[in-house]
């Protein structure tokens, strides 16, 4: 956890240089210059280049909160977010019959438009709790949303500090798939969302509380774009034996979870997993199609599409065994010249059930329908 003891070590190590009981960092891209006065014990924020503060909660020693608010103010400038795209403290009022909160942080598009609202926490219990209350009914993130609701993303975010400093952070996204609901005109919509309850309504029941762990602070994300529709192989990284132990519980757990009792098929669908991903590394370097973008960037068909042409090929070149596949792309293109728009689509309604709502090469358990389709894809994300 980030604390008074450790915090000058934490700003040295982000290089941040000392001057008496003064240490600043100046960042070339704004002429912005974030410093911490450790006699007067203030947390001092480029203001005079733009950067806003409604209320001074955060400005001071008075928590350790305060300090990773800070870290990730300073996170957000070495990305190159400028000043003038930054709030802290934005005060609204809450739901549940709240009297009001404060987000701790909002960042603006160039634009000048809400982009992505921060709530910050130490590490260790208090963020894994937060995290908890967030997936049981969106707890302060979607509260904080209700009150600008124009916010593409969440994000819940932590740091910490053991000789070097490091971060964790979950996303979700606030903007509505077109592509998935117009699958079904029964599913709930953030733009219809009327309050904090229907708003998590929808992220639980039409996203499947879909979130990424990854998408804003990394080395190859710019400033102002959350998240990547496009992956190559730089993004990966290699795993060790603790990375598999951590899989290996991951995978059990899962399984127990969504009452997956086959556990024999269970290890197929891993197996043929296992080769999508040998097939992906090996013929799409560049643009890597086994990764789930999330659900801003992707959706639920396009995703078993790609994972069916991986098997497809993996099948033939490694064990000799000619899988039938009909990509989206060719039943699509089938219709090239049709002008009947109902007959079109409705033949198309009919290719996506035998092609999707049918037990395949990755359904966990059996699905003949929607309701299962939907209920395997959660198990396979």
């Amino acid at each position: 956890m980030i604390n008074q003891e450790n915090f000058k070590s934490i700003l040295i190590s982000l290089g941040f240089e000392q001057d008496k009981n003064v240490l600043s960092k100046f960042f070339p891209h704004t002429e912005g210059i974030l410093k911490v006065d450790f006699h007067n014990k203030e947390l001092i924020y480029p203001e005079d280049h733009g950067l806003v503060i409604n209320e001074r909660q955060t400005c001071n020693f008075s928590q350790n909160e305060n300090f990773v608010v800070f870290e990730c103010v300073h996170r957000l400038l070495a990305k190159g977010y400028k000043p003038e795209h930054i709030e802290l403290e934005p005060k609204w009022k809450v739901g549940h019959g709240a009297s009001g909160g404060r987000a701790d942080i909002l960042v603006k598009n160039q634009q000048g438009n809400p982009m992505l609202i921060i709530e910050c926490k130490t590490a260790g219990k208090e963020f894994e709790k937060a995290w908890k209350d967030t997936q049981t009914d969106g707890g302060q993130l979607f509260s904080y949303v209700q009150q600008i609701q124009e916010t593409e993303f969440l994000c819940l975010y932590t740091s910490d500090f053991d000789n070097i400093c490091s971060f964790e952070y979950y996303v979700i996204s606030h903007k509505d798939n077109r592509t998935i609901l117009a699958d079904d005109n029964k599913l709930l919509s953030f733009e219809k969302a009327k309050d904090v309850k229907g708003r998590f309504k929808v992220w639980q029941e039409t996203y499947q509380l879909e979130k990424t762990t990854k998408g804003i602070f990394e080395d190859n994300i710019p400033a102002y774009q959350i998240g990547k529709d496009k992956y190559t192989i730089d993004d990966l990284k290699p795993i060790d034996a603790k990375d598999k132990e951590k899989k290996y519980h991951s995978f059990r757990t899962i399984l127990r979870k969504h009452n997956v009792s086959g556990r024999e098929n269970a290890f197929d669908i891993l197996v043929n997993l296992f080769l999508c991903k040998i097939v992906d590394e090996t013929q799409h370097p560049q643009e890597l199609k086994f990764y789930w973008k999330g659900i801003a960037y992707d959706n639920y068909y396009d995703f078993i599409d790609r994972l069916q042409g991986l098997y497809k090929y993996g099948m033939e070149k490694y064990l000799g065994e000619e899988i039938t596949y009909v990509s989206n792309e060719d039943i699509e293109g089938a219709f090239w010249a049709a002008n009947h728009n109902a007959t079109k689509t409705t033949i198309k309604d009919y290719f996506r059930k035998l092609k999707f709502f049918t037990n395949n090469d990755f359904a966990f358990i059996d699905v003949y329908n929607k309701r299962l389709f939907d209920k395997n894809i959660k198990v396979l994300l």
